[in-house]
């Protein structure tokens, strides 16, 4: 079976391996028919602790190791079931793998992605809305700060893998979970991937043409991303923005957001253009450590989260966003600029009827989660007096009357995780 082999032949090169067919069959060739093609080789196996046979296959690996004089390194996740995820269990690997690299100087790591892992991933990007932006599928090769990840039988069918293991008697164990179907991917590989190998009219090859011609699109829609984006900086006029086409709208965006380091998910992003795309005059959304405010016709990209960051002001009629609470305002034009911020030490309003209350009180009163009430609006008129909290109180009127300042909780501003 041939392997992508794109490293020299004395660099150090570790491979993580699982004890599943795919790594074995990957150590069983490394260690044979290419075992002349690195100079050292790391094995480095993670149990994830989730089943009791997990033990048994490290044990095995291990010795396997010893036996064939490599260096193995073993990590065991202290991951709770209740707490356990996919993604969770992906971040704690990949922190063994950095140290691991580090520790023996190691140039490339292997892991045992195959073909079959290559379709199954393309479509999980399509049907799951994440085909762009960005390339989708799983490269054979790509930078991880100081080392190189490298996917050796990414050319490779699971049934080449399989059968491979089955002439050379490959010693291999099966994850149970690997069957179950509430996991996305598996339910991809059992349920979809299934019918599209028997049809006679589907042929599951097309997938990475699909890949190529989406890789061709995304080079395509950065360059006019790019384009847009020359010389702007962490200003954007917000009529030029919206003149755009919504996928290129979406390019420029991610772009924008990156110059700062901020990646966030595209369906963050798409709330934020759709902010952008309405009549609302003022807005403001948190992106990592990157406030991008909207404020009438400018979209302003701020770095920091300081007091400035909690402060927008209001200088005429329109609906406004507000860390996730909408506020439309109607009102007289000697009733303007109104001030909205978060609270304040000592902060106190005049409520019709009670007289004057600590917004504390208020808060604990109103049983307000301690996160909620960092970010409630608190809104200030000319005068620097508080008229209305979140939607709490408001002197000027109540939805039912159809107020001149209506507060309405819309959405959290808070990037997905």
């Amino acid at each position: 079976m041939e392997l992508f082999r794109p490293w020299e032949k004395d660099d150090t090169v570790a491979l993580a391996i699982s004890g599943g067919v795919d790594s074995m069959v990957l150590y069983h060739l490394l260690s044979t028919i290419h075992a002349q093609a690195y100079g050292r080789l790391i094995l480095l196996h993670v149990n994830h602790g989730q089943r009791a046979a997990s033990v048994e296959e490290a044990a095995y690996i291990e010795k396997m190791a010893q036996q064939d004089g490599h260096i193995c390194e073993i990590e065991t996740l202290s991951i709770p079931s209740d707490a356990f995820s996919q993604e969770r269990a992906r971040q704690a690997r990949y922190h063994f793998f950095d140290v691991m690299m580090k520790r023996y100087g190691a140039d490339v790591l292997l892991t045992a992605h195959h073909l079959d892992d290559q379709y199954e991933t393309i479509l999980h990007s399509l049907l799951s809305g994440r085909h762009l932006p960005g390339s989708m599928g799983i490269p054979a090769e790509r930078g991880r700060e100081e080392y190189r990840i490298v996917r050796p039988l990414l050319s490779a069918s699971r049934e080449e893998i399989e059968a491979y293991a089955q002439k050379h008697g490959v010693v291999h164990f099966e994850d149970e979970t690997n069957s179950r179907t509430d996991y996305t991917r598996n339910y991809i590989r059992h349920r979809l991937m299934p019918p599209i190998k028997e049809s006679a009219n589907l042929q599951e090859a097309h997938l990475l043409r699909l890949r190529d011609d989406m890789a061709e699109i995304d080079d395509l829609l950065q360059e006019k991303a790019e384009a847009f984006l020359e010389g702007r900086g962490a200003d954007l006029p917000r009529n030029d923005f919206n003149a755009q086409k919504h996928i290129i709208r979406l390019y420029i965006m991610q772009a924008w957001l990156k110059e700062d380091g901020v990646e966030p998910r595209r369906r963050y992003i798409e709330e934020i253009m759709s902010v952008i795309a309405s009549d609302t005059a003022n807005a403001s959304f948190e992106a990592g450590d990157v406030r991008i405010v909207i404020s009438y016709d400018h979209i302003i990209r701020k770095q920091g989260k300081g007091e400035n960051a909690g402060m927008m002001m209001i200088e005429g009629d329109g609906s406004h966003v507000f860390n996730g609470y909408r506020i439309t305002t109607r009102l007289a034009a000697d009733q303007y600029p109104l001030t909205v911020r978060t609270k304040k030490a000592g902060d106190r309003m005049k409520i019709p009827g009670i007289g004057t209350k600590k917004l504390s009180r208020i808060f604990i009163d109103g049983k307000i989660p301690r996160d909620e009430r960092e970010k409630m609006p608190v809104i200030l008129d000319p005068d620097r007096q508080i008229i209305a909290l979140g939607e709490i109180y408001n002197i000027m009127g109540n939805k039912e009357m159809n107020s001149r300042l209506l507060i309405e909780k819309e959405f959290t501003d808070e990037p997905e995780k």
